[in-house]
């Protein structure tokens, strides 16, 4: 998610270019048929395998981010060339030198699509690539985590059986009205890519009509003291009236990114299956019927920095 500003912890792959997003060319009709394929997990992120430039690759599938990103060591056995540098400010505070480069040939479950940008990060870890915007826009997506399947080109009667948010895709992430601690809040990034928590703009805390709840035993990290980053709190997050509220960490900071107010993981326990509909600008959720669910403060991995860990380093390890 291009991002600036406000958590700076927000999202490595959000802070990701927007210069780096051009028209891409589909190789399959505008009606593709359905497609689906069985689905692996990096931490509580889905993956899949795809094929790009014809070498076999392990994709997140990740909506926080606004471009297709590859990790150095996938870029160089691919054969891909590393263009003009663009500066990438990571959860953990480090500043990172990514690499422009091109995509000639994505393939995934027998359909593909040609000459997509993307960006070769030294901060990408634990998978071959990430699947963000441009991979989207070309193949919107159900993710059932359920029953570990993904399914391109879900149809129509399927998505209406869903709770279905509008989101607006300008700045290459889903923005959406979320209900967080009983107060629906506007533009807040769903970032499937993200796993342990939250954060919120502190420009919007006086909005809820719960005020956060802080961990009184939460020992707090110094890089997230350096960077301006409160952490340690527990809010209550739903995406559809009458849908289970699950307990989600946040972490809250002074300063806004561009048009952000917060930015949430997707994948908690109540969410069984999420649809990425950007062609008709909606996100769509497949609830449980179940009691809220809770989930623990600390991050279920002490791996600092990286890509998929978002604001896992600026909370204390298990």
């Amino acid at each position: 998610m291009t991002k600036n500003t406000l958590l700076r912890l927000a999202i490595c792959s959000l802070c990701l270019i927007a210069g780096a997003v051009s028209m891409a060319r589909p190789s399959h009709p505008a009606s593709a048929a359905m497609a689906s394929l069985r689905s692996g997990e990096n931490e509580s992120r889905t993956t899949i395998p795809v094929a790009i430039d014809g070498r076999p690759a392990s994709c997140v599938l990740d909506t926080g981010s606004s471009a297709m990103i590859v990790s150095p060591s996938f870029a160089q056995a691919a054969g891909l060339s590393a263009g003009t540098g663009t500066f990438e400010l990571a959860p953990d505070g480090r500043t990172y030198l990514d690499r422009q480069t091109r995509i000639a040939r994505l393939e995934v479950a027998g359909h593909s699509v040609r000459d997509i940008p993307a960006l070769i990060s030294p901060n990408l870890h634990g998978s071959d690539a990430l699947c963000g915007y441009d991979f989207f826009t070309h193949f919107p997506t159900l993710i059932d985590r359920g029953r570990h399947t993904v399914t391109l080109f879900p149809s129509s009667s399927k998505l209406a059986r869903m709770h279905c948010l509008l989101v607006d895709l300008a700045p290459h992430v889903p923005l959406a009205t979320v209900e967080i601690n009983g107060s629906w809040l506007r533009q807040i990034v769903l970032d499937s890519g993200m796993a342990g928590g939250g954060a919120l703009w502190d420009g919007v805390r006086s909005q809820l009509r719960q005020p956060l709840n802080s961990d009184a035993q939460y020992a707090t990290m110094p890089a997230a003291m350096r960077y301006g980053f409160t952490c340690g709190a527990v809010a209550s997050v739903r995406y559809a009236s009458g849908s289970p509220v699950t307990a989600m960490p946040i972490c809250t900071e002074a300063q806004r990114p561009d048009g952000y107010n917060g930015i949430i993981e997707t994948n908690l326990p109540s969410v069984s299956a999420m649809a990425v509909d950007y062609p008709r600008h909606r996100i769509c959720f497949d609830v449980t019927s179940s009691a809220s669910t809770v989930v623990r403060l600390s991050p279920p991995s002490s791996q600092r920095g990286g890509a998929w860990s978002r604001f896992n380093a600026l909370r204390p390890p298990s």
